[in-house]
């Protein structure tokens, strides 16, 4: 299963709020053939938010959402220029959004495991550090694909 695609990475985005973010990640999950409904998708990722922050530290966030416009599982990159109030673990704003999209069918198995690497990888200080200074999609899919095939 290929959950990481270099389409499903956008860098250098200007979202100024929340909102714009998970609009930004449906909006590429649509295009890409991941989901079949923005609405649904947005609603899940706010409707995720609120029930804890999905900010990490040192501008990371992961928005996450399983939800029936979910056709296949995927992880959808933004990076924006300027980081966002993202209520972070550490209180710093988030910039660096690693979205999981899961189908509702998905939930247990798929999600938990995506989740878990994806926080194991971003655990490290120094990966988040370097994924900080990525200057393009390429090197941003084969710095996480090579972490998720060495951890899953």
């Amino acid at each position: 299963m290929e959950l990481l695609n270099k389409n499903l990475i956008k860098m250098h985005t200007n979202f100024q709020t929340q909102e714009e973010v998970f609009e930004g990640i449906a909006s590429l999950a649509v295009e890409q053939g991941l989901a079949s409904d923005k609405k649904t998708v947005v609603a899940g990722l706010a409707n995720r938010e609120k029930e804890s922050t999905t900010g990490f530290f040192d501008g990371f966030a992961i928005p996450h959402t399983k939800n029936s416009a979910i056709q296949k599982a995927g992880i959808v990159i933004m990076v924006n220029e300027s980081g966002l109030e993202w209520n972070s673990m550490d209180g710093q704003p988030a910039k660096f959004f690693i979205s999981l999209l899961i189908p509702e069918n998905e939930a247990g198995t798929t999600h938990l495991t995506l989740l878990a690497a994806v926080s194991r990888m971003l655990v490290h200080e120094d990966i988040r550090a370097k994924l900080l200074t990525l200057e393009n999609e390429e090197k941003i899919y084969e710095e996480i694909k090579r972490f998720l095939s060495e951890n899953m």
